[in-house]
């Protein structure tokens, strides 16, 4: 018997996960609240809601006082006259199918109930690749953080530059080596899923070496010394005059 339950317990279950994979999600936030508004016009005699199977909450009218049950019990609030169920302080572990009954009929459509995290809690950088990515180099892969986990699905947006508009992108992003990429002094990227978004500071442009500038600022002191020398000695010019004719007046 306790062999034949077990079966019948894990068929069940398998039967849950099926028809919640041939629904679209329903997502809610980690630690807030996930609202199941059911699709029914007219009155209502009873509800039952149920999760995973597990019954949730259950009402009759003038014969079963409004109960909760379950995991979700003292988190659940039911509506009955619109039959919408609210649970609140959502966790990961309440993800799984929502089934309504209303007036005795099971209704058609239910709830896959998913879970995502704030992006607030995750760590968002740009990651370059390969990390010794530098000026020699002909082209480098960029990335948006690492593995997000529980706050998917997640859309990635990139900025060239501190003045550059977001674009809509990849996890990844590959740049080359070029005149284009290297106008611009850094690279942003910013994630963002249904209920929150997370922008990471700059990455300085490889390609954009400090050696590279400190060529340049060497070949402008080089130029303008000479002429700062010239520009001193002219505006001084009165006091190594006097300077020097009383050094002769003196040999005299």
């Amino acid at each position: 018997m306790k062999v034949q339950s077990a079966v019948a317990l894990l068929l069940v279950e398998l039967m849950v996960l099926l028809v919640a994979a041939q629904e679209p999600p329903k997502y809610f936030e980690i630690g807030g609240k996930l609202v199941l508004r059911p699709e029914f016009s007219g009155p209502i005699t009873s509800i039952t809601w149920k999760h995973n199977g597990n019954l949730v909450a259950e009402w009759i009218k003038d014969a079963v006082p409004l109960e909760y049950l379950g995991d979700l019990k003292g988190r659940s609030e039911l509506d009955l006259t619109t039959g919408t169920l609210t649970v609140s302080n959502m966790l990961k572990a309440d993800d799984g199918l929502f089934k309504v009954e209303i007036n005795e009929k099971v209704l058609p459509g239910s709830f896959n109930a998913v879970g995502i995290r704030n992006l607030k809690q995750k760590k968002v950088e740009v990651i370059m690749r390969p990390l010794t990515c530098s000026s020699e180099a002909s082209s480098c892969t960029m990335g948006c953080g690492e593995n997000f986990g529980d706050a998917e699905p997640v859309q990635y947006f990139w900025k060239n530059g501190e003045a550059g508009k977001w674009e809509s992108g990849e996890k990844r992003k590959v740049i080359n080596n070029d005149e284009e990429t290297r106008s611009f002094k850094s690279f942003t990227c910013k994630a963002k899923n249904l209920f929150s978004e997370k922008e990471s500071d700059p990455l300085e442009n490889p390609f954009c070496s400090t050696e590279v500038v400190g060529v340049v600022m060497r070949s402008v002191a080089l130029l303008f010394l000479p002429i700062l020398f010239v520009w001193f000695f002219w505006q001084n010019r009165t006091t190594f005059c006097r300077c020097g004719c009383k050094d002769r007046e003196n040999d005299i």
